[in-house]
């Protein structure tokens, strides 16, 4: 019922009828901002797909779903590659992120309807990732890009995020499983930086930013990071029996658990100091996608080992 409720609003409130998605829509469910933003797009193109499979793939919400790609390809396609990203953030500089959410979602759209021509998509992005996105020197992925996506560094280097790292990782072998290509050399290279450099070695916890030549930059750590740290590690266990990677799925979990003890059962905490207190702040919904993510992907290989 909550999908289908979901997915009602979708349908009816969060797509523009001209084309794109709206940015915000008001507790009451009416338009609050009109205006377009890629990473949204990636999102609710994501949850399209995602829904039209859980409900059975119903053929509304695919037509939804590839009328909004359409839309995106037609209106947002950039000449050096990738996608422009809409009406809320100024660029350059550019970002992998919202490229990196529009491949996942393009990889769910595939999966609910077996078009190759989806895969294509995701597999234009993934090339994208390997000819401009990877940082070869480094085997990093750095976050912000001048229009030609040349790297843009501060006056302290360039910045990477570990839990990208992660992310990119699981998704490039979710891209490999459904016959994209493969990538898995470089999955394994992000992975293990991002486990060289992204995490503390006492605590475990991971650190939001460090630079590509592994310095720290930001050491808070937020809950999101540690959910694509087991996706990664999980996956990579999967594929190899690397017990260094179940080791790190375990650790990853651990921390993972101390962000949920909260007086109230079923919320969590969202940022670890350095000093190892939370920071006393709302949970952000944003939290449950990765959460859900992480746990489905734990317990789906847990089980195929039984």
């Amino acid at each position: 019922e909550a999908v289908e409720a979901g997915a009602r609003v979708l349908l009816e409130r969060g797509l523009r009828p001209e084309g794109g998605t709206r940015h915000l829509l008001a507790p009451s469910g009416e338009p609050a901002d009109e205006r377009r933003d890629l990473y949204d797009t990636a999102f609710v193109l994501f949850a399209l797909a995602e829904a039209a499979q859980a409900l059975g793939n119903r053929p509304d919400l695919i037509e939804a779903a590839e009328t909004l790609l359409r839309w995106t390809e037609d209106n947002w396609s950039h000449e050096s590659g990738g996608f422009y990203e809409g009406e809320i953030v100024t660029t350059p500089p550019r970002r992998q992120n919202p490229h990196m959410h529009m491949f996942e979602a393009l990889l769910a759209l595939h999966e609910a309807t077996g078009k190759r021509e989806h895969l294509g998509g995701a597999s234009s992005i993934a090339d994208l990732f390997r000819i401009k996105l990877f940082d070869a020197r480094h085997g990093s992925l750095g976050e912000y890009y001048n229009d030609e996506w040349y790297p843009l560094e501060g006056e302290d280097g360039e910045i990477v995020e570990p839990g990208h790292h992660f992310e990119w990782s699981w998704l490039l072998h979710r891209w490999n499983s459904f016959g994209g290509g493969d990538l898995s050399a470089i999955a394994e290279k992000l992975r293990i930086h991002a486990e060289i450099y992204g995490v503390h070695p006492q605590t475990r916890a991971v650190y939001d930013e460090v630079f590509a030549d592994g310095r720290p930059r930001t050491t808070s750590s937020r809950l999101w990071p540690h959910t694509e740290r087991i996706k990664a590690n999980v996956v990579r266990f999967e594929r190899t029996r690397d017990p260094n990677a179940a080791q790190a799925a375990l650790q990853a979990f651990d921390v993972l658990m101390r962000y949920c003890e909260t007086p109230t059962k079923g919320l969590w905490r969202d940022s670890l100091e350095p000093d190892g207190r939370f920071i006393e702040e709302a949970a952000p919904a944003s939290s449950f996608y990765h959460v859900m993510f992480a746990m489905w992907e734990l317990i789906r290989v847990a089980d195929a080992l039984d």
